[in-house]
């Protein structure tokens, strides 16, 4: 129920809104436009496995300052330390809801890098998933990759499943790390396929995968990669389609190697829309850039 007084907030926020020529934007029924980002923060806070205090806290601040201008109404990290480092990006957004934050354990680092989704709708079940089979076998370790999920009441209608990815590193041996993220995005659709099916009888289905792929496809020895393929083949739309190399860099030169597009948004059931990285602020605050696909809310 609606009291008086927030009544009243609310017409005023409008006017002010109507006013100064800015979109409206306080609950979801009201949005116009869905923004869903997509962002690796780099070993957040910190951007090393063993930041300084100094460095932690700077981290903190500076995309503590940055990421409300981001406007998400979905949010997907990656490389985020743990769930109290998530809830301290979320506490950033105000309307937004910590949904998930994966706990998977890395054999080789005592420091993590965990997934996270959060948004301002209803979340109707939220969880972690761990990749299995050969591609991921570590011996006697666990796998330690994988996806994590989110099923939304969607403000377009029906229900809105959200999948966090960061896939396979390409550090190690080239084939093995392809195998790895191919065997994901099969595992992903599996999952894709079941929820479908749970959630058809109660209106359309969207998906929206996110994250860091990984994916090198500007270079000679990874052109035959189908991670992405694989996607677009079983109906997917990948938002980069059509768009330059130059203009969706997500990752700079580093190491020796040449610039990158690691960061992708895929949809199904939405129109064919088209992603864009958000060039600012450089790389100030990650190795990534944050990737905003902006999906038009039809009356």
């Amino acid at each position: 129920m609606i009291s008086y007084k927030n009544a009243n907030i609310a017409a005023c926020l409008a006017l002010l809104a109507l006013l100064v020529g800015l979109p409206f934007r306080t609950a979801a029924e009201n949005l116009q436009t869905l923004r869903i980002v997509t962002w690796n923060i780099e070993w957040f806070p910190g951007r090393t496995p063993q930041p300084t205090v100094r460095a932690e806290a700077a981290h903190r601040e500076d995309v503590a300052e940055y990421l409300p201008t981001l406007e998400p109404d979905i949010l997907i990290m990656q490389e985020i330390r743990n769930r109290d480092a998530a809830q301290f990006l979320v506490d950033q957004l105000p309307d937004l809801a910590l949904h998930v934050v994966s706990a998977f354990v890395r054999p080789e680092r005592t420091i993590s890098q965990q997934i996270v989704i959060a948004s301002r709708f209803q979340v109707l079940e939220s969880y972690e998933q761990l990749f299995t089979g050969a591609a991921y076998d570590y011996g006697d370790m666990e796998p330690y990759r994988g996806f994590v999920f989110a099923a939304l009441a969607s403000p377009l209608g029906g229900t809105l499943l959200v999948y966090g990815v960061h896939l396979k590193s390409n550090w190690g041996e080239a084939d093995a790390n392809v195998a790895m993220r191919e065997s994901g995005v099969r595992q992903i659709l599996e999952h894709v396929a079941m929820k479908e099916r749970r959630y058809a009888s109660k209106g359309p289905v969207q998906i929206v995968i996110g994250g860091d792929f990984n994916v090198r496809f500007n270079l000679e020895d990874r052109e035959d990669e189908r991670t992405i393929a694989i996607l677009t083949d079983a109906g997917f739309h990948s938002t980069w389609e059509g768009v330059p190399f130059e203009e969706r860099i997500t990752w700079p030169p580093r190491g020796g190697f040449p610039p990158a597009c690691f960061d992708y948004i895929l949809t199904k059931g939405l129109p064919p829309l088209t992603a864009e990285v958000l060039f600012k602020p450089a790389w100030a605050l990650s190795d990534h850039r944050p990737v905003l696909l902006s999906i038009p809310r039809t009356p």
